[in-house]
């Protein structure tokens, strides 16, 4: 597990642990306030982690959850999918819900989440 303090823009202190890459974990004085969930996938000969729960609510709006996908990409070195930003649970269960697909929609804006290239098959990413 590697832990990384993160201090926000409003100087609030929160820790990242990220496990074996299935998980981020964030706490605030040792206490947890969020967690990522993501799964190890291969598509076509391409592999990547696909984000399967987005669980940030103690924390949202201070750049957590950007640091966190930031770090799981330093650490793994893979590229990152999410559920389609366009309808509802896809065949594998993926789906974003409250401010998921905003969220979302800003990290493939900024290159952190792959984008989709076909919005009929969430399985058809852009891969960097």
């Amino acid at each position: 597990m590697t832990t990384t303090p993160f201090i926000t823009k409003s100087d609030q202190q929160y820790d990242i642990d990220v496990t074996d890459g299935s998980e981020i974990l964030v706490t605030k004085n040792g206490e947890k306030c969020g967690s990522i969930m993501l799964s190890y996938r291969e598509f076509d000969g391409d592999y990547y982690y696909h984000i399967t729960h987005l669980g940030l609510e103690g924390c949202k709006g201070q750049g957590v959850g950007r640091q966190c996908l930031k770090l799981h990409k330093e650490i793994f070195g893979e590229p990152l999918t999410a559920g389609s930003s366009y309808g509802g649970k896809q065949d594998d269960g993926s789906h974003l819900t409250g401010d998921g697909p905003g969220f979302i929609k800003k990290m493939r804006e900024e290159g952190i989440v792959c984008r989709e290239d076909n919005y009929d098959d969430p399985r058809d990413y852009e891969f960097e």
